[in-house]
């Protein structure tokens, strides 16, 4: 490690994916199985005695497969686990004690598994992301039998096997269908309708008769004879299986994301309560923010806790929820001395007040108050800016399957919110920055989309908001090939300042708002430049971080000087605190010393 870096701690501990189910141990007595994500080390499974809470902590050791995104219970009580992002297929088998590696799904096809069902062979069929893959897994044989993509444009596929032992797969997100696949043939059949996504709804699930059924505001049907029948009226949906005595369990703090007290149901309605003290490394961080009370906020990842850093006296809690949002703060914003957190999925926005006492809700009196949606199409909050008009504005990309991320506001003095819909074309607004003399907001786009997309757009670019008249003033392109312009600054000389991806070298840019063109263009040391890692210093200067280093830009001089370089060692930019700038590398809060 760099001699000016060190480590102030881990915030939070905390784990995610969480699957509970019913099994039995090697001597067949009845057992609840726990498997659990986190982002330090790969995922890990507990192996609970219902009657006691005594619990068994078995850890994967595959490297990156850190979250369990699908799981199945055998009939055998064999537990399947697919692992992203590692897209290997782990199995605890209570007879061996143990949980074991099967191997890739398909390598470099199958990253991310969505859903797991076992046929009436016993063989295990996978769905996965990036490429709507779908693979069968034979037990007998303990091989992979890979069948590729099931759709040629959607990146999604969550399988349901039918009682005639077809494979009924579904596809998301641009477009929700189901596709048929016959494991005998080969062929597949696409059946049943297509929903748009932001215009229609379409879900697969299975019944309590077995049957499979597709859910969808353009009709309802039962998948038969490799056909998708309409029906008048859904069935009930199969139900989540039971402990031997009829006993229903959850987390009873799951609300919370906490997973940490386990609840257990009798069929006579009464509780057991069991706190598992269970081993979790480390949440990843996401975002570091500088509040006005001069400690250090930040987000986790999956789940959304919310963290702080006292830097007078070291101290560095775990707050606890503070958004219905259950993955991770995207950016946060001071205003009249509260802090706003824009939390993704669904762009919810929060705000936070931290001479108040903490208590999450989202009545009046509750602090930190969820506040709900921004709009109905932003997804990933990636700038959140406070101060113009006396609102709350955001930058955003869009959600799963939709394209144009739009610029929105909230006003806390009545609570009214407005969004500027396909502002940015194909794009999505990416980054904010405010010239407060000049009463106009610059916007930085990207060519990006919701995940699941991709992209309409070529290039990226800058444009000017006048938000006393709504509208664009101005708006320009590079001459070079841009695709996200990720970080965004006026400087202390009035001008904004940028950093941009695309094209053969990452850059720094320099724009005069007043000529309405860019003037220059720097050449940044070694890394890309990290999103939102440009800041004002307190001696005039602006800092900014690349995944290699620490720089400084001199607007004066527009020279750029590298401080601190370490391979790879910068992943969330943080703000100046005393000395020191703060980052994040996986799940540790960092301090570099830069004065």
């Amino acid at each position: 490690m760099h001699p000016a870096i060190r480590e102030i701690g881990v915030p939070v501990h905390s784990v995610n994916w969480v699957h509970l189910y019913p099994g039995q141990n090697r001597e067949g007595d009845p057992r609840i199985y726990a498997v659990m994500g986190q982002q330090a080390t790969p995922l890990f499974l507990l192996q609970i005695d219902p009657e006691t809470g005594a619990f068994r902590q078995f850890d994967a050791d595959v490297s990156e497969a850190n979250f369990p995104t699908a799981t199945l219970m055998s009939r055998t009580g064999q537990f399947y686990i697919g692992s992203s992002y590692a897209g290997h297929l782990l199995r605890f088998d209570p007879q061996k004690d143990a949980l074991e590696d099967l191997g890739p799904i398909h390598p470099e096809a199958a990253i991310f598994p969505c859903r797991l069902d076992e046929d009436a062979n016993g063989r295990i069929w996978i769905g996965s992301y990036g490429t709507a893959d779908l693979t069968c897994y034979d037990p007998g044989t303990d091989s992979f039998t890979r069948h590729g993509r099931m759709d040629e444009v959607d990146m999604y596929n969550y399988p349901l096997v039918a009682p005639d032992g077809k494979v009924a797969c579904l596809i998301r997100v641009t477009h929700s269908r189901v596709v048929l696949f016959d494991p005998k043939t080969g062929e597949k059949t696409p059946i049943g309708p297509t929903a748009v996504q932001g215009e229609a709804s379409l879900d697969l699930w299975r019944g309590a008769d077995q049957q499979l059924y597709i859910e969808s505001n353009l009709g309802n049907f039962r998948i038969e004879d490799s056909a998708a029948v309409p029906i008048d009226e859904l069935p009930a949906r199969a139900s989540a299986p039971l402990l031997p005595d009829g006993s229903s369990f959850d987390f009873a703090d799951a609300q919370d994301q906490g997973f940490r007290t386990l609840r257990i149901r009798t069929p006579q309605a009464e509780e057991r309560l069991f706190d598992l003290d269970y081993r979790a490394s480390g949440s990843s961080l996401f975002y570091i923010h500088l509040g006005l009370d001069e400690c250090v906020y930040g987000s986790s990842v999956m789940p959304l806790h919310l963290f702080r850093y006292n830097p007078k006296d070291g101290e560095l809690i775990d707050l606890g929820q503070c958004s219905t949002a259950t993955g991770e703060a995207y950016s946060m914003a001071n205003l009249d001395g509260r802090i706003y957190i824009s939390s993704y999925p669904q762009a919810i926005l929060s705000v936070y007040d931290p001479s108040q006492g903490y208590r999450f809700g989202d009545d009046p009196g509750a602090n930190p108050r969820d506040l709900g949606r921004i709009d109905d199409l932003s997804y990933r909050p990636r700038t959140t800016l406070a101060g113009p008009l006396g609102r709350i504005w955001t930058a955003s990309l869009p959600d799963y399957g939709r394209w144009s991320g739009p610029l929105s506001w909230y006003d806390p003095r009545n609570g009214e919110k407005k969004a500027y819909y396909e502002i940015a074309g194909d794009g999505s607004c990416y980054t904010l920055s405010w010239l407060p003399d000049r009463e106009l907001i610059a916007v930085g786009t990207t060519i990006q989309g919701g995940s699941g997309t991709q992209p309409k757009a070529s290039q990226a670019t800058l444009f000017l908001w006048d938000y006393n008249r709504e509208e664009k003033v101005w708006e320009g392109s590079p001459e070079r090939p841009v695709t996200t312009v990720n970080g965004l600054l006026t400087g202390p000389d009035g001008r904004i300042y940028g950093s941009l991806l695309g094209g053969d070298e990452p850059a720094l840019f320099v724009f005069d708002p007043e000529q309405r063109e860019f003037i220059r263009f720097l050449q940044l040391p070694a890394g890309d430049p990290l999103d939102l890692g440009l800041q004002n210093g307190p001696d005039g200067r602006i800092y900014g971080f690349t995944s290699s280093c620490i720089y400084r830009l001199d607007p004066a001089s527009l020279t750029v000087e590298e401080l601190i370089h370490q391979e790879d060692a910068f992943q969330i930019a943080g703000p100046i605190v005393g000395d020191s700038i703060l980052f994040a590398k996986v799940h540790r809060l960092m301090a570099a010393r830069i004065f």
